[in-house]
Order: C-alpha cells, then sequence, then structure tokens
C-alpha cells in the first residue's frame, strides 16, 4: 500500500523502509594459483604495471644466471586473461642439457581454489592441456549462481614436446621441453547472470546460459592464437581508451625511476616540498586504468571495488551506492576519452534500474509514471529502500545519476544513443518527480518543494532537501534539451510529448532551486526554518548540498554562480566549514578528493592543491588503491576515480548552459586552479561539451598561455570561448 505524506518538519518513513535481507553481494570466484618450480633464490625482482599498454611485467633472475619474466594481461577483446611465462637469458641452466644456448623453463603447477566457500560447491577437472573449474554460489533449491573457469595451455606450447600430468592434489603440472623458452597460459572465466533478463518477462531470473561452453569456447580460441596477436589485441585496445589523453606534469623530485610504493610513504603533504607532481600524475593515469579495467560495455559498471575483491562478502557487499559513490566513479570518464567505458553503465540502468525501479515508484510512493532507485543496488534489480532512513531514504540517486546521462550526450554529441538510451532514461526519472513534488506549505513561497527526503546519511528526515531540488533542477533542465533535441531528429513530438513537456517547464520554474542561505553565510541543507537547529555548521562527509556546485551544475551554471560572489562565499562557507574530510564520522579518500574538486570550481589554487595532496597522504597505499578510513582497510575504489575527477577540476571548468540561454555563448575557462608546482605542464586530448577537443599548456606559474583547438565543437551545441583564469581568449571550440 503506498504511503502519503502531508508537509511536516519531521517526518517518519518507517512504513516505506525495507531489509537487506538476500540482498547479497560480489564476491571472488576463486584463486588460480601458478607455482614455479626451483626459482629460489631470485634476485633483480621487478615488477611494473604499464599504464600505456595494461600490462604487468615481473622480472627476476635465478643463481644470478637465468633471467625469467612472466607477462600479465587481462584482453578485452578475447575475454580472457594471460600468463605469458619466458626466460630472457641467452646462457643454459645447469639443469638443462640443451645445446642450443637458450634456459629452459622450470616446471610449473596450475590449481584452483577457493577456501573460503564449501568443497562441495565446486569441482575442479584436470585435463591433458587445461584445468577447469565448475561450481555454483548456492546449492539450493533454489539453485545459485553457475560459473566456470579454464586455464589452459596455449596451442604454441603444446606443439611442442611439452609434458603434462595431473598431479593427486588436481593440480595441472606442466613441464616444458628441453629448450623450450616460453610457456603461455590462457584464462577464462564466466557467470550464468545475464542482466537482460532481469525484467518481467524473465521473471527476474536473471538466469543466462551455462558459462561451462562459453569458458570453453573463449580460452581455446584464445589458446589457438600465437601469444604475440594475443598481446597486440589488448594493446591496440586498451590505447584506444588510454591513450585519448595525456596528462604531463613536471619532475622535481626526480621520482619516475623510484618504486610506487616508496613515492607514496616519502608523499609529502606540506613543507617546502610539499607534493609530487609526478606522483599525482602517476595516480590520474592510474585513475583511468582502473576505469578502462573495471567498466567495459556488456560488462557490469564499476562498483564499490570496482571488480576487484579477495572476500566472499567484501565490504557494502561491493555494491553500488548512488550518493556519490557511483557517480564519483565516472566523474573524469567523458572529458579525458572513455566515454565508452559508460556502456556498462547505461545498461545496467536501463536492464536492472528501470524495471524494478518501475515498480518500486508505484508501491513506495504512488507514481503512475517513471522510476526510482534508492541508496544501494546490487546486480540483481533491488531498487528499494533497506532499513534505515538516515542512509536509505534516497530517492534522488536517480535524478543524481541522470547528470552522468546528459553529460555522456553532451561531450559525445552522439544524438543516435541519446534518442534510444539516454533521453528515455531521462524522462522517465522526470516522470516520477512530477509525481512526487508538493507545494511548500511552510514558507507559502508558491514553490514545489520534495517530500520526504533525507539527504544523504545526515540530518533528519523532513521536505526541502537542498540537494534533491538541484539534482530535480538538473533533470528537468536535461528533458527540456533532451526533447527539443530528440524531436529535430524526427522523435518527441505527439500529444503526450507536449503534456509532458508542458508540465516540466511548469515544475521547472516553480521548483525551489536549493539555494538558501544560513544565519552564518552557509548553504541551507534542508529548507527548514532555523529554529529547528539543523543548519550548524558540520564537519559531515558528505557535501551533498554542494551538489549542484560540483561535479553538478545546477548551482554552479544554471544559478550562475561560478560568477556570482554571494554564491561563491556561500560554497566556500560551507566547505571551510565542513573540513576536510576526517572527522569522526569517517576519514575516506572520497571526501577529501570531493572537497578539493569543489575548491578548484572556486578558482582555489591553493585548498584545491592542498585538499589533493591531504587525500593521497592520508588515503592512498602503497599500491595505489584508496583505503576507506585513513590507510585502514576497507579498500574502497571511488577516490581513486574521484582523483581523476578532481585534477580535472583545476585543469577546466566547462559547465552547461540552462535551456532558457542554449544559445548563448558559453565560456571555458582552461586552468581555473593548476599550482605553480605544476609549472610547464601540459594537457592533450581534452574534451569539451559539444564534442570538441582541446590541448593546452601552462607557465611556470600555473597559468594557461597556450592552447590549440584540435577539433572543433559538432553542429547543434552553443558557439564556445576559451579563456584562462586572467580572461586571455584562445578563441572558439
Amino acid at each position: 500500500t503506498p504511503f502519503l505524506f502531508s508537509l511536516s518538519l519531521t517526518i517518519d518513513v518507517s512504513p516505506l523502509l525495507g531489509s537487506g535481507q538476500y540482498y547479497g553481494g560480489n564476491r571472488v570466484l576463486a584463486n588460480l594459483t601458478i607455482s614455479i618450480d626451483g626459482l629460489a633464490p631470485y634476485t633483480a625482482y621487478r615488477r611494473t604495471l604499464d599504464l600505456t599498454t595494461g600490462v604487468h611485467t615481473t622480472s627476476f633472475t635465478v643463481n644470478a644466471t637465468a633471467a625469467y619474466e612472466v607477462t600479465q594481461l587481462c584482453s578485452y577483446p578475447d575475454q580472457v586473461c594471460v600468463y605469458h611465462f619466458a626466460t630472457t637469458s641467452s646462457s643454459p641452466s645447469s639443469s638443462s642439457s640443451s645445446s642450443n644456448n637458450a634456459t629452459t623453463l622450470p616446471t610449473i603447477r596450475l590449481g584452483y581454489e577457493n577456501q573460503l566457500v564449501a568443497n562441495d560447491t565446486y569441482d575442479v577437472f584436470c585435463a591433458a592441456d587445461h584445468l577447469r573449474l565448475a561450481g555454483v554460489t548456492q546449492l539450493g533449491p533454489p539453485e545459485g549462481m553457475r560459473f566456470a573457469s579454464v586455464a589452459r595451455i596455449a596451442d604454441e606450447t603444446t606443439t611442442t614436446t611439452t609434458t603434462t600430468r595431473c598431479t593427486c592434489a588436481g593440480e595441472l603440472e606442466v613441464t616444458p621441453a628441453d629448450g623450450q623458452t616460453a610457456l603461455t597460459v590462457i584464462i577464462s572465466a564466466e557467470t550464468n547472470y545475464d542482466q537482460k533478463k532481469g525484467n518481467p518477462e524473465s521473471g527476474y531470473s536473471f538466469r543466462g546460459e551455462d558459462p561451462g561452453p562459453v569458458v570453453e569456447r573463449l580460452a581455446s580460441a584464445a589458446a589457438a592464437r600465437p601469444f604475440p596477436d594475443v598481446l597486440a589485441a589488448h594493446v591496440a585496445d586498451y590505447q584506444s581508451l588510454q591513450g585519448a589523453f595525456r596528462l604531463d606534469l613536471p619532475d622535481p623530485l626526480a621520482s619516475a625511476e623510484k618504486e610506487t610504493a616508496a613515492l607514496i610513504a616519502g608523499y609529502a603533504y606540506d613543507g617546502a616540498d610539499a607534493g609530487d607532481p609526478f606522483l599525482e600524475a602517476l595516480l590520474f593515469d592510474y585513475s583511468r586504468h582502473l576505469l578502462v579495467s573495471s567498466s567495459r560495455a556488456n560488462s557490469l559498471p564499476a562498483n564499490l571495488q570496482g571488480r576487484w575483491t579477495e572476500q566472499l562478502w567484501p565490504a557494502w557487499s561491493a555494491d553500488y551506492h548512488a550518493n556519490i559513490n557511483l557517480q564519483m566513479n565516472y566523474w573524469a570518464a567523458d572529458q579525458t576519452g572513455l566515454a565508452a567505458t559508460q556502456g556498462a553503465l547505461w545498461d545496467y540502468m536501463e536492464d536492472t534500474w528501470v524495471p524494478r525501479g518501475t515498480e518500486t515508484a508505484r508501491l513506495l510512493y504512488n507514481a503512475t509514471a517513471g522510476w526510482v532507485v534508492h541508496n544501494e543496488m546490487n546486480v540483481f534489480g533491488h531498487t528499494a529502500m533497506k532499513e534505515g532512513a538516515s542512509w536509505a531514504n534516497y530517492p534522488a540517486a536517480a535524478a543524481w545519476m541522470m547528470q552522468h546521462v546528459w553529460d555522456n550526450f553532451d561531450y559525445t554529441r552522439d544524438l543516435d544513443w541519446f534518442a534510444r538510451q539516454g533521453y528515455p532514461l531521462i524522462r522517465g526519472v522526470a516522470a516520477f518527480w512530477l509525481s512526487q513534488l508538493q507545494d511548500d506549505a511552510v514558507a507559502n513561497d508558491g514553490t514545489l518543494v520534495v517530500n520526504p527526503c533525507n539527504s544523504p546519511e545526515t540530518g533528519p528526515t523532513t521536505y526541502g532537501c537542498t540537494h534533491y531540488h538541484q539534482m530535480i533542477h538538473q533533470v528537468f533542465e536535461a528533458v527540456l534539451h533532451g526533447a527539443a533535441l530528440v524531436a529535430q531528429g524526427g522523435g518527441g513530438d505527439d500529444d503526450d510529448d507536449d503534456a509532458f513537456l508542458a508540465a516540466v517547464t511548469d515544475s521547472l520554474a516553480r521548483l525551489d532551486k536549493g539555494v538558501h542561505l544560513t544565519s552564518w553565510g552557509g548553504l541551507k541543507e534542508w529548507k527548514l526554518p532555523d529554529a529547528h537547529g539543523f543548519d550548524g555548521k558540520s564537519t559531515h562527509r558528505h557535501l551533498s548540498h554542494l551538489a549542484g556546485w560540483y561535479p553538478g551544475f545546477s548551482v554552479s551554471s544554471f544559478l550562475g554562480g561560478y560568477a556570482n560572489a554571494t554564491v561563491q562565499d556561500a560554497v566556500r562557507e560551507t566547505l571551510a566549514s565542513r573540513g576536510p574530510g576526517n572527522a569522526g564520522d569517517a576519514n575516506a579518500g572520497w571526501a577529501k578528493v570531493w572537497r578539493a574538486a569543489c575548491w578548484a570550481r572556486l578558482n582555489d589554487t591553493d585548498r584545491a592543491y592542498e585538499q589533493l595532496r591531504y587525500a593521497i597522504d592520508v588515503n592512498f597505499a602503497g599500491n595505489g588503491f584508496s583505503m576507506y578510513w585513513a590507510m585502514s582497510p576497507p579498500f574502497q575504489i571511488d577516490a581513486n576515480f574521484g582523483l581523476g575527477g578532481a585534477v580535472l577540476s583545476m585543469l577546466v571548468v566547462d559547465l552547461p548552459l540552462p535551456y532558457a540561454a542554449r544559445d548563448d555563448v558559453r565560456t571555458v575557462v582552461l586552468g581555473p586552479a593548476i599550482p605553480a608546482r605544476w609549472g610547464g605542464g601540459s594537457v592533450k586530448g581534452l574534451r569539451g561539451r559539444g564534442g570538441g577537443v582541446i590541448d593546452f599548456s601552462w607557465d611556470d606559474e600555473g597559468i594557461v598561455d597556450n592552447a590549440v583547438v584540435v577539433s572543433r565543437s559538432k553542429a547543434g551545441g552553443s558557439k564556445v570561448r576559451l579563456v584562462n583564469i586572467r580572461g586571455k581568449e584562445f578563441g572558439e571550440l
């Protein structure tokens, strides 16, 4: 039964709360162990991840004579991972009788296991040229998700006199032929999860084809090809994305040849040598690498851990939190040429959010149109609330995600995609909110407000949450922009659309825009009278009422805030009151990089760079992963991605115009907050709204002094002028 709430200062939404029981979560499939005989003692050990190729390499020397190298990669084109073991030594080992002056590879053993689950839930099968794992997450009834993996010795390896045997422990033992210098293992893994089956027609089963034949086919196909061919296909695919953007920063500390762990351990947050531009650029590149590696078409989008967990029950189920975390994962995608990585995100929303979200909108909110999701989502269509109102009562998640849908179109100008997938998503969210807005009967100011609402993870359940109004403002603007574009393409001109657009136009005009000042000069988080005491200063980790400033644009652009001193002062006061992101409620990296980005949009170079350094110093571990609570587990990937967005916010301000001003000339500011520490740096391949591409560089003070338009904006966008922070013009984009 739907519950209808009258407008009041505090509201009980307990009738709407649900349960996290049977919610599930991402989990480790298994461990594949590859052990190498007789390689101790070893020296000259070196382990590298090449961020230009996406290839991981380990090299070492044994007995000071035999040199070995292990090359590992996961190939999107071939849908397999590859383990290539080779000797790079020209001297024969003492155990080799070969006369061809080449070191013979030692025996290796392959083994699958998962000590976190019951042995009766999976089986390991050993054959002459491969090892196969097959299992199920739950024996049932009902049966859980099926999974399978194959580790196959490549054909080019087995055409020699390589010998194999299955050991008593169920391992595959591979003994290379005399004089053999290379050996390749192809690994494939799959489940029977199919998000296209997450709809009423499929009974929300999410069950696809058996994964066994799939992994056999993928592994066999890749194993039949020479390793150099598989490697080349991977590198070409990876570089088409990773190579689309380049950030060059100076290396004043000669950091290039130092180990990453040592760089991070020695990183200085403050003092004369505060910051390390080389490391900051490295972490930026790593941010993009992680996105390329964890979000591709025909897969799932990046979750709280990207796609990396070694646990059966990872923190927060390694799910999709959509009150900042999922959004932050994709902050850097559009501007750095990684728009294609978001295909997984659009499909995930369309396939798992919309079907169940439509039902949730009807059941919880009595909505007759549109769809809704809340803060925590899994891969099985969970769109309702969980148990606690302060964090679960968050129906604005989809509204915020629609910013990413609009941005993807705005940066790519892919109208075919937008008409087919993007605009229907935005339209559905707008339709939901049209049915939910209420007249503000407290202020009696003629505005429409949200009721009930919780600002993410803090404060009361009440009405008029600033964050919601900012996000809905953006959704309604995107509808008006989008409908006009789709209509130009031959759609969206029927009577139903006319009535819908009229309702959006009216509601947009009456919507409270979420900008009210506290008694101390900050932005209010709730449209509550001051007497109720909820607008005091807070060091809470979330900056929800600043989402329209950054990463959004309802405040910074639609309301003219970027150039408005009153709004700037309110944002500045709010940021200062919120602290650096280390309060008792959390000490998370994502809170710090969000603050860095907000300071950058204020053109405050010193505070932005200080906050970025603080995040790296406090939250980034020796392997580059961001940790949730200072350096303590769990690993949470959002700050890795958010660092990329924060750096971009220091490099450029590129804001959309409101629909009413769509024909005005836009101004893009290059280098709003580049620190002098980055002096002499440059950017290649920055994407702009409208589809243009820019290269630019800056002087020793961080002031952009040169900009080249590589490609102009595509037809249909507004004119764009390029300027630096001091107003110097560089022409039009």
